[in-house]
């Protein structure tokens, strides 16, 4: 199931925003297996999207409005993509 998700420490201050195009309860058992910044996750939360990468994007901006920093874990905002953008990747496929 496509979808984003949240993660969230013990005290349930969000530690991560993110997506997964295919299969969100994977990606969160992965975020759990993995020996990272998410190993204090205590909760989180999914909800299906049909457009994963935007929605991430937009809870990834209103936390960032909130807050003025982006969440413990995560390291880079999505990249927005722009029609020029756009046309440059169909380009090079070409």
């Amino acid at each position: 199931m496509p979808g984003v998700y949240e993660l969230a420490d013990e005290n349930k201050r969000i530690i991560y925003i993110g997506q997964s195009a295919k299969d969100v309860p994977n990606r969160i058992r992965q975020h759990l297996e993995k020996n990272s910044c998410t190993r204090q996750l205590a909760y989180w939360r999914y909800a299906y999207s049909r457009i994963p990468q935007a929605e991430e994007a937009v809870l990834i901006a209103d936390y960032l409005a909130r807050h003025g920093h982006l969440p413990l874990c995560n390291r880079a905002r999505p990249q927005t993509r722009g029609a020029e953008r756009r046309f440059k990747e169909r380009s090079r496929k070409l």
